[in-house]
């Protein structure tokens, strides 16, 4: 069938903002614990809340590390948030084709329009599905269910972009079909171990996937 709508993860994928997620990491564990974090376990919770992260890695006192790591980040994100090549020129040319796109992310959605807003993109996208629009987050389905629903299509008619297995397993647990993107900081064997039906070098591909070439 052929494909009608691509939904994106945000960071990672979209946008370049692992230096700000580290530095802010680094932040929150240097103020909390007066000791830094090792970028390899920062690493294994991109594509999971931030929350779910913190708990894990510092159980004792996550709501300290999430006020230090969200005073840190919200005070540099506008500076420290790149866009990754070719993403605007190739967002408005599938969107110019008819194809609906989402943001499904794990951050909450007033965050992730924060970063679209530096480079103009929130007006390629139908919908924004954030942390709060869902019970259960990726590599849970749901997420990926939530944005299908809305935009009135079927799994096999979308195709989900993503950075982390997590991405891709919720994307496959929901019935759509992943693409990964190789500029992941994710181990990258734990990508491929999600098995994406597709590998993306370049942003570009995606037109050919979707037959627009």
């Amino acid at each position: 069938m052929t494909i009608k709508g691509i939904l994106f993860d945000l960071d990672g994928t979209l946008l370049e903002t692992t230096p700000l997620i580290i530095c802010s990491f680094q932040h929150a564990f240097t103020t909390v614990y007066n000791r830094p974090i090792a970028e390899s376990d920062v690493f294994s919770f991109f594509g999971k809340p931030l929350r779910a992260a913190m708990e894990a890695l510092g159980p004792d006192k996550p709501e300290e590390l999430l006020q230090a790591f969200r005073e840190y980040n919200l005070a540099h994100h506008d500076e420290m948030v790149t866009i990754f090549p070719d993403i605007e020129t190739t967002l408005a040319e599938l969107e110019a084709a008819g194809l609906k796109l989402a943001i499904v992310t794990s951050k909450v959605s007033k965050t992730a329009r924060r970063g679209l807003a530096l480079f103009d993109l929130e007006k390629y996208f139908s919908l924004i599905i954030g942390l709060e629009d869902s019970l259960h987050h990726k590599p849970d389905p749901e997420p990926v269910l939530t944005a299908l629903s809305l935009l009135g299509l079927a799994p096999e008619e979308c195709l989900m972009v993503g950075d982390s297995p997590f991405d891709i397993l919720s994307a496959h647990r929901a019935g759509v079909e992943a693409a990964a993107v190789c500029w992941s900081h994710v181990d990258w064997n734990e990508v491929l171990a999600a098995k994406p039906e597709y590998i993306l070098s370049n942003i570009r591909q995606l037109k050919e996937i979707c037959k627009l070439l």
